[in-house]
């Protein structure tokens, strides 16, 4: 029996909560009129964003240059200025800033499409914090810092403070439930983020990657995770157990005495019936195909891993009437970034080292690729002031160099991309990049000057979130006194 792909797909409905909910009420004031999805990109391992968003002005570059210790020659961690991908953010001036070298397309959408905003050293805080009260520990902090589990783990909860029960992504679920007509929930993930996605209210749904043969779909395969037993298990049955999926589906409809077996036969029959839901509302099937009723439009990579994520978000969101749904919040993830000893390449030619090629090179080349293809598809679906792509990562990283990569930091540089994005510019102010100023809790580690709980309280606001609600999925929003970032038009 091959258990592990079967309970895999058995379980790509999350558990349903045992204990009733009491932290959301059932009076609902969220606006769920029209459509709007949030899709929510972790870069798991810590990104080096200080590398993502780099200043270009002589006296800035010369000091990132300094604090990050030169070329990567010298085994600095400092991209050659002619490399980089020049922007303009509105109000600083022509070419004042320039994106990595491998950001072209993102570069584009930043400067001509005036689509993708940047929100500079953002991170989990408890309160407004200064050096001298991070040092004093005068203030609470997050615990745990620069730790990629907790870390991550407080980015996806929103609560630092608090045993993490449940995800900022799952609490506005349960806020925008009754945006969800049929029987898929208004949470869908693909790159992990399970604490993300709970809730005390929604089940979360798991969908795939977009699978592909000979660089085109693969139309022996869908998204949706059914199980199916006459697949997975090596069968041997007879007679009246001659059909697997006749006995496993009949076993989650007997009724238990026991309070476990019944919540596990109730998740395992919940994924099968919005399996099957989810496949009828996407696909024209036959026994052996499934091609999509709403076809995707644009050209897809079929080797970038974190596009393979985004093309099946696109696909639910052509298919979003079908399935019944006016609010949706997807995750997606890339993972990778905990480059402490890979940063580097080699030249092909003189073999020195470099950061024109290697790692986190090629993981902003993916990210680049993946985000430019799935907001031109949403833009020619007409759905791209609909759809909101931001993203999240456990860190920024040490300015300063280890000789082969950067180590864990705090705060970090995020990108946000839509058509409803006020973008072309710089959601608040882009920090001075050199060690010991006042944002430098050692090292180069940034101290965050805005809030992790505005930066995803400003989307949850566009969304359709009351102010009551933003205080429900955003506990501590309140100690802050910027809540909203004005990204969004």
């Amino acid at each position: 029996m091959d258990r592990r792909n079967f309970i895999r797909s058995a379980a790509s409905l999350a558990a349903t909560p045992l204990l009733p909910p009491f932290s959301i009420s059932s009076a609902n004031a969220a606006d769920t009129s029209g459509y709007k999805a949030l899709v929510c990109v972790f870069l798991f391992g810590g990104n080096d964003s200080q590398n993502m968003v780099v200043p270009m002005t002589t006296s800035e570059y010369n000091a990132y240059s300094a604090a990050r210790g030169g070329l990567a020659e010298a085994n600095g961690l400092a991209l050659p200025l002619s490399a980089l991908r020049s922007i303009s953010p509105t109000g600083l001036g022509a070419n004042s800033f320039g994106f990595h070298p491998a950001m072209t397309n993102l570069a584009a959408l930043f400067n001509t499409d005036k689509k993708l905003a940047i929100v500079p050293n953002a991170g989990p805080l408890l309160a407004p914090t200064s050096l001298s009260q991070y040092q004093g520990r005068s203030v609470p902090l997050p615990p745990q810092l620069f730790s990629h589990s907790d870390m991550q783990t407080h980015w996806q909860t929103m609560r630092p403070d608090y045993p993490a029960d449940t995800g900022w992504g799952g609490r506005m679920a349960d806020v925008f439930r009754t945006a969800a007509s049929g029987l898929l929930p208004v949470s869908t993930g693909l790159g992990g983020g399970n604490i993300f996605m709970k809730g005390d209210i929604v089940t979360s749904y798991t969908v795939k990657p977009m699978q592909y043969a000979g660089g085109v779909i693969d139309t022996s395969s869908r998204i949706a995770n059914t199980a199916l037993a006459d697949i997975s298990w090596n069968w041997t049955g007879s007679g009246a157990n001659q059909y697997p999926q006749d006995v496993f589906v009949n076993n989650n409809n007997e009724a238990r005495t026991n309070l476990l077996e019944q919540q596990y036969a109730n998740v395992n029959k919940a994924s099968l019936d919005v399996g099957a839901f989810v496949t009828n509302a996407m696909y024209n099937a036959t026994s052996t195909t499934y091609t999509l009723k709403n076809a995707v439009p644009g050209t897809w990579p079929t080797t970038n891993r974190l596009a393979a994520q985004l093309h099946s978000v696109a696909a639910m969101i052509a298919a979003r009437q079908a399935l019944g749904v006016t609010r949706q919040v997807f995750f997606v993830s890339l993972g990778g970034f905990d480059n402490h000893g890979d940063q580097f390449g080699r030249d092909l030619v003189s073999g020195n080292k470099t950061l024109l090629s290697g790692k986190h090179y090629d993981l902003l080349s993916q990210l680049d690729v993946a985000l430019n293809a799935f907001y031109r598809a949403t833009a020619s679906m007409g759905v791209a002031n609909n759809v909101t792509t931001m993203t999240m990562s456990d860190f920024g990283r040490t300015l300063r160099s280890n000789g082969q990569g950067s180590d864990h930091g705090w705060g970090g540089h995020h990108l946000v991309l839509g058509g409803a994005v006020n973008g072309g510019r710089f959601a608040g102010t882009f920090p001075t990049v050199a060690l010991g100023t006042s944002t430098d809790v050692g090292e180069g580690r940034l101290l965050p000057a805005i809030s992790s709980d505005a930066y995803a309280a400003t989307l949850a606001s566009w969304m359709g979130a009351s102010a009551g609600e933003l205080a429900t999925i955003f506990p501590n929003l309140a100690r802050f006194s910027t809540q909203n970032l004005n990204l969004m038009l």
